[in-house]
């Protein structure tokens, strides 16, 4: 009896690792946005801590609340959120706005890492006068500065 010899052919191999390295090609830039985007949500997650210190002392007190608070995160900024990946925290007393300056991050040139939440009450901005209502944040506006493709999804 003669034995038949089984295997891959060269072609049938060459063709495997054309289709892997097609595959490779488009997943490997992909995979590298999610871990830049994974890196800013922690930006993201530092100012909701700072996002209800804004919203309960704008209740209890108004815009007075506000400009203490930023105050507040001001005078304690090195010690309130330190992060490989966060590196500068700030509150204006004015606005209420929360401007986190992401640093660490190959993919975010010098200029291009801020991630900016403003306070706004039915579109408008926090006030002494615009006071009642519901606050929502809005981290796509002019301060903010990360390249849309890196933000977190509610940010886009």
């Amino acid at each position: 009896m003669k034995k038949i010899q089984q295997g891959f052919t060269l072609i049938e191999l060459m063709i495997v690792v054309a289709i892997i390295g097609i595959l490779a090609a488009i997943a490997l830039p992909a995979y590298q946005d999610y871990t830049v985007r994974a890196k800013v949500s922690e930006g993201a997650i530092a100012a909701s801590a700072l996002k209800i210190g804004v919203t309960e002392l704008f209740a209890d007190r108004g815009m007075a609340g506000v400009v203490a608070y930023a105050a507040e995160v001001a005078a304690d900024e090195a010690n309130m959120l330190t992060a490989d990946k966060i590196s500068a925290v700030d509150v204006a007393g004015g606005t209420g706005e929360i401007t986190i300056t992401m640093g660490n991050i190959a993919q975010l040139g010098a200029g291009t890492d801020v991630l900016a939440f403003t306070p706004l009450i039915n579109g408008a901005a926090i006030s002494d006068v615009n006071s009642t209502g519901t606050i929502t944040w809005s981290c796509n506006g002019a301060n903010t500065t990360i390249i849309d493709k890196y933000l977190p999804a509610n940010c886009r």
